[in-house]
Parts: C-alpha cells; sequence; structure tokens
C-alpha cells in the first residue's frame, strides 16, 4: 500500500504545503494547535478540499487540481476517527458499528459482535450516543471505523475522551489493531508516549509546513530541528 500526498491550502495564519510518501506504515503527526494537522487529515479523507495538489492511493487518484479530479470520501477507502465521533445519534452502539460493516445482514452482524467485545461495548451495545459516556463513545467510533475494512486509517487525537486506565488499555489494543491492519495508518496526538509507542515514522509540522520527518526512534533519539526538539522537551525554553 502506497499513499502519496502532495497538497496545498491557504489558512487565516499561513498555508499548508506538504509533500510525503507513506508505504504500509503508520505515520505520527506532532505540531503546535493550529499548525494544520487535523486539516491534513481532513484533505487526505476527502472531508476538505486543497487548494491545489495531488493525493493517490495505490496509484489511484483522489484527488488532483490539475486533473480537476476529487473522489467524494466514501470513495477513497480511507476510515477517519472524528475528534466529536460522529456517531448516528438515534441508532445504537451496534447499529452504529452496523451501518459502516460490509456484506450481508448476517456479516454486518458478525463483524459487529466481534468489535463490541473487541472494544468492551457489549454491555452497552443497545444505548444509543446520549446514554454513554464519552469514551465509549469514542470507542464506539473507532470499531465503527474498523467496520468499514479501509486501506488506510486516520485518527485525529484516537484518545483524548479517555481516562487514565483507559488510554492506556486503548493504547495497547490500538497497537495491535496497527498491527494486525499492516496498511497505512497517520496519528495525530498531543502526547509524545501514544507517538512514540504505536507509530514508525513521525512527521514535526510548524505553521503548515514539515520541519522534520524521519523514524519515530531516531527522532525521539536525536530530533534535527528546532521544533522537533521543543516538542519532544529536549529544550525547556518554548517559543513565544
Amino acid at each position: 500500500m502506497r499513499l502519496q500526498v502532495e497538497i496545498q491550502k491557504q489558512l487565516k495564519q499561513h498555508q499548508i504545503d506538504l509533500a510525503f510518501t507513506l508505504e504500509d506504515e503508520v505515520l505520527g503527526i506532532l505540531g503546535r494547535s493550529g499548525c494544520g494537522k487535523s486539516i491534513t487529515l481532513k484533505c487526505i479523507a476527502g472531508i476538505m478540499q486543497p487548494k491545489r495538489g495531488i493525493i493517490k492511493l495505490d496509484g489511484q487518484v483522489l484527488y488532483s487540481s490539475s486533473d480537476r479530479i476529487c473522489q467524494k470520501p466514501q470513495k477513497r477507502a480511507i476510515g477517519y476517527l472524528f475528534q466529536n465521533y460522529a456517531l448516528f445519534p438515534n441508532l445504537t452502539v451496534r447499529q452504529n458499528i452496523e451501518f459502516a460493516a460490509k456484506g450481508n445482514r448476517i456479516e454486518k452482524r458478525q463483524m459487529a459482535e466481534k468489535l463490541l467485545q473487541r472494544f468492551y461495548l457489549e454491555e452497552i451495545a443497545s444505548s444509543v450516543p446520549l446514554q454513554i459516556s464519552s469514551g465509549q463513545q469514542q470507542r464506539t467510533a473507532i470499531a465503527r471505523m474498523l467496520a468499514a475494512r479501509p486501506k488506510v486509517i486516520l485518527l485525529d487525537e484516537p484518545f483524548s475522551a479517555l481516562d487514565y486506565f483507559l488510554r492506556g488499555q486503548m493504547e495497547k489494543e490500538m497497537k495491535e489493531i496497527l498491527k494486525s491492519f499492516g496498511g497505512i495508518a497517520i496519528l495525530v496526538s498531543h502526547h509524545q508516549e501514544e507517538i512514540y509507542h504505536l507509530t514508525d515514522r513521525c512527521m514535526v509540522m510548524k505553521d503548515g509546513t514539515i520541519a522534520e520527518i524521519q523514524s519515530t526512534e531516531q527522532l525521539f533519539l536525536q530530533p534535527n530541528s528546532q521544533e522537533a526538539k521543543i516538542l519532544i522537551g529536549l529544550e525547556r525554553e518554548m517559543a513565544l
């Protein structure tokens, strides 16, 4: 699996201008608030449209400004975990997961039951989103995303709503998920430990551009850019 991303998009404060390629790996993105991390994910998923550039997945053009191609999100085979979960409020936890699953009714039900068990959602399977905690909503959203069997997974602060215990448990579970998934995933997180434990490479963003990109282990061991040094805490003085 190969994902090519070359995009430009104007923001209020600066312009996103990125170019990177991923091949069957998990990329972590670190950056300060407002640098364009989430917008980058939304452009890849097709939720937002860049001003110009190209996005290709295994040779298939998902977006091309020069050729005026912009595939709809549901046709990109990309799973996106929203920060606000985006669950269907009138559907139960089980129905939310079944809705995204592929196959006939029996296959959808089997997939849902498997994911309900995997994410500890069996006891609330008949509840609607408003009746469950934010952590349970987020686990439901992760299960629903995986039910669609995407080729690429985009995770935008996936553990932000979880308490300390569930965060640790879900980080371990996500590590297994990403390992078994075996494809391309991009993880945006403000938590350095999540990036360190879950990703193969790390991209540090500053004002919409790439400050640095290299293997996660090497970046945390010996960052090259000033922005990376600040973000991973190797320098005490923070930029104003």
